[in-house]
């Protein structure tokens, strides 16, 4: 069976911790809807492209009676939804770095996961700020099959650094770690996605629970650690043997801000998944007020060709800011 899961943890009052796209005001329901738009507009694209996949969500609260005037208990029922109550809340120290100290929730996720699902189910954990513009198809379990786990990796530089640390550093931290860490250049993994077949579950979350004890115990005497769950998970990959860069043909983490950076390049409609970190606020929010009740299904048939149009004038903003650019430094040479 294909699980598709993904999470989402509401701040209670006066808890605010910073999230790059949507600020630091976490526990306010304006920055906690952008994120339960993500993940409906998630689970819509699933239900429509996945036929029979089983879609969990796991909270801590449940999601507002209401957004945008849609009813979101329609949208669970309709988009087949699991609303799962985190069982523990895995959550490292405020200062324990600068964002995100609730991302280590995905252990927590993955030790529910691993009592739960089968062998062979196929499983996908996202962040919901994804969405799905195909289906899963045979080449995606095929290479499942073979690899046991598909790894999104990402090839920085040993220079540069990935929340607030070098490849370089995360290397020394694995092999402080374990000494018997064979790596000789650490592989980044990114963390939007974790998928792997049922029968990795339970060995993926028991190293990384012991990882994270390990670097909470680290924190506390001031050394360097994995700063956020995707550090720790690709120790964990290391660890489990698993190819990287496997992930890489059917998913990308797509910048569409032109303001700041965009590296859509037109090949984006050949993937499987499409994450869209800069969408919070705008792609994700037009798409999820485009849900409609049709012949008494929600469904969003604007979806896919909303997203397009915005990687589309994404693409075309970049090479028309290119061409000013280039015409700019002419003149100024003249």
């Amino acid at each position: 069976m294909n699980t598709i899961v993904t999470w989402m943890y509401c701040s209670p009052p006066g808890e605010n911790i910073l999230h790059a796209q949507v600020g630091k005001f976490s526990s306010s329901m304006r920055v906690q809807n952008y994120y339960w738009r993500c993940v409906f507009v998630l689970f819509e694209s699933s239900n429509r492209l996945n036929d029979g996949a089983r879609h969990l969500l796991f909270v801590n609260q449940r999601p507002p009676v209401e957004i945008d005037g849609i009813k979101t208990s329609d949208l669970i029922s309709h988009f087949n939804i699991e609303v799962i109550e985190f069982p523990t809340i895995t959550k490292s120290p405020e200062n324990y770095y600068g964002s995100w100290n609730t991302q280590f929730i995905v252990i927590d996720v993955l030790d529910w996961l691993s009592r739960n699902v089968l062998d062979d189910d196929v499983i996908l954990i996202l962040d919901s700020d994804i969405v799905f513009n195909k289906s899963l198809d045979n080449l995606f379990y095929e290479e499942l099959k073979c690899h046991k786990a598909l790894l999104y990796s990402i090839d920085y530089s040993k220079s540069h650094v990935i929340n607030g640390l070098t490849k370089s550093d995360l290397l020394e931290i694995a092999k402080d770690i374990d000494p018997d860490f064979s790596e000789i250049e650490f592989t980044y993994s990114g963390g939007e996605l974790i998928c792997c077949l049922g029968s990795q579950v339970e060995k993926i979350a028991k190293i990384a629970r012991k990882t994270y004890e390990i670097c909470i115990q680290r924190y506390f005497e001031e050394k360097i650690k994995f700063n956020e769950e995707a550090h720790l998970l690709s120790y964990v990959y290391a660890k489990m043997g698993y190819s990287t860069h496997t992930a890489n043909m059917f998913l990308k983490r797509i910048w569409t801000d032109r303001s700041v950076h965009s590296n859509v390049d037109g090949r984006e409609k050949d993937l499987v998944l499409w994450h869209l970190p800069a969408e919070k606020k705008t792609g994700f929010v037009k798409m999820f007020r485009s849900l409609k009740l049709i012949d008494g299904v929600y469904a969003a048939p604007a979806v896919r060709a909303a997203t397009i149009y915005r990687l589309e004038e994404n693409f075309v903003s970049k090479l028309e800011r290119l061409t000013k650019t280039f015409i700019r430094w002419i003149l100024r040479r003249r």
